[in-house]
C-alpha cells in the first residue's frame, strides 16, 4: 500500500544562493525502495525535483528546482535517447524515488554541484561593473 507523501521540512536557505536553493530537502513519507540501484540516477534526481518543487512554497527555491529538474531530464534523454513523458508519471513517481532519505543523498550533492557552477557562470557572464557592485 502507498503511503501518503508529506509536506517538506523547511531548511534555512540563503537569500539569493542558488546552489542552496537548489538543494532544499524533500523530507517525505519514505516509500517502499525496491527501485533502489535499477533507477538511472539521472531520472531519479529529476523526479526528486519535480516532487520537492511541487511541494515548495518558496518561489525562489521553487524556481532553483526547476532549473534542476530541466539539468537532470536533459542528461537522461541526451544519454539514454529516451522521452521523459515515457519515464515520469504518477504512477512511477514512487518506483523512481526509492527511499526518499537516500535519494537526498544521492541527488541533493549533485544538485549543489551544478547549481555552483551554475552560479560561477552567471556571475562570470556579468559585466565588469555590474559583478563588482554584487548584482
Amino acid at each position: 500500500m502507498k503511503r501518503p507523501m508529506k509536506r517538506p521540512m523547511k531548511r534555512p536557505i540563503k537569500h539569493g544562493s542558488m546552489a542552496a536553493a537548489m538543494t532544499a530537502s524533500v523530507a517525505l513519507a519514505a516509500p517502499a525502495a525496491h527501485a533502489q540501484g535499477a533507477t538511472n540516477p539521472d531520472i531519479r534526481c529529476a523526479a526528486w525535483a519535480m516532487l520537492a518543487s511541487a511541494q515548495e512554497q518558496d518561489e525562489g527555491r521553487k524556481n532553483a528546482l526547476g532549473f534542476m529538474m530541466a539539468y537532470f531530464i536533459g542528461r537522461y534523454e541526451q544519454a539514454s535517447g529516451g522521452k521523459i513523458e515515457a519515464q515520469i508519471t504518477p504512477q512511477t513517481m514512487e518506483d523512481l524515488l526509492g527511499d526518499v532519505d537516500e535519494a537526498n543523498k544521492v541527488c541533493a550533492p549533485r544538485a549543489t554541484d551544478f547549481g555552483q557552477r551554475l552560479q560561477r557562470t552567471l556571475q562570470g557572464m556579468q559585466a565588469p561593473n555590474e559583478a563588482a557592485q554584487g548584482r
